[in-house]
């Protein structure tokens, strides 16, 4: 089930989805470092405003958000980020054939009515050897019990699910990072003074992260028994993008 895009910025608005933010915004800085897409076009796919805020200031940003979900108008003063955000189905994605080389996904594999058509997208617009990120909530963690957070909403996973629903659709696991250990029923003051434990705290309870960061990247020829990426082998599938969404820079 997806979380309403106005639950979504609700959220992410407060004190406890500023704390989201920095965890993630560290942890994704440990796997991708701030050097790693200077000037060039980063897709977000779900909900990812508020990380496009922190990272990669150079970076040309552009939003997929779900159907589903909802997508905002623009604030005054943000007519940008109106022009580069792009409600879609999420089992097609108006992106043409390897046109993307890094992709961020965020509350997208959890809200996902047709997961493995979500996934399909995302192995067909990305380019041979590119990234995604993928940010999902631990079905053991804490944060998926609490209905208060979007992370409560929608389908968790464990980190083994995560690795098999990687193998089956052609990618290849790269680096996977535990985040938010501290729980989010913790008083915001003490989630704002302890979260320099969460980095210690993964290292020793790393099953009970509130979310997973797991790197992923397209190997083509894909791995043995990927079936969805043997197919996209045999006949790949091209569709026009729209002028907003061009993406003409590839990300190293």
């Amino acid at each position: 089930m997806a979380v309403d895009i106005v639950d979504l910025t609700r959220f992410y608005d407060g004190p406890l989805g500023a704390h989201v933010q920095a965890r993630l915004v560290h942890e994704i800085s440990r796997i991708w470092p701030q050097e790693a897409a200077p000037n060039e076009a980063v897709l977000a796919y779900g909900y990812g405003l508020p990380l496009a805020d922190a990272l990669w200031r150079g970076a040309d940003w552009h939003f997929l958000m779900p159907a589903q979900q909802g997508a905002l108008a623009s604030e005054a003063g943000e007519p940008a980020v109106a022009s580069r955000t792009v409600l879609g189905d999420e089992r097609r994605w108006p992106l043409r054939a390897q046109s993307v080389n890094r992709l961020i996904m965020v509350h997208g594999l959890e809200a996902a009515n047709h997961l493995d058509a979500v996934m399909e997208e995302a192995w067909r617009v990305m380019v041979p050897n590119g990234r995604a990120l993928f940010i999902v909530a631990n079905r053991r963690g804490f944060w998926a019990r609490r209905d208060g957070t979007p992370f409560g909403m929608g389908r968790p996973f464990s980190s083994g699910q995560l690795r098999q629903l990687m193998r089956r659709t052609g990618f290849v696991q790269g680096q996977t990072r535990p985040a938010l250990l501290l729980p989010p029923f913790l008083p915001e003051r003490i989630l704002s003074s302890l979260a320099w434990s969460d980095q210690w705290a993964g290292f020793l309870m790393p099953q009970l992260a509130g979310v997973w960061l797991m790197e992923a990247v397209k190997k083509v020829p894909a791995p043995t028994g990927s079936k969805m990426a043997l197919r996209y082998r045999s006949a790949a599938v091209i569709r026009p993008a729209l002028s907003s969404l061009k993406l003409p820079r590839q990300i190293g």
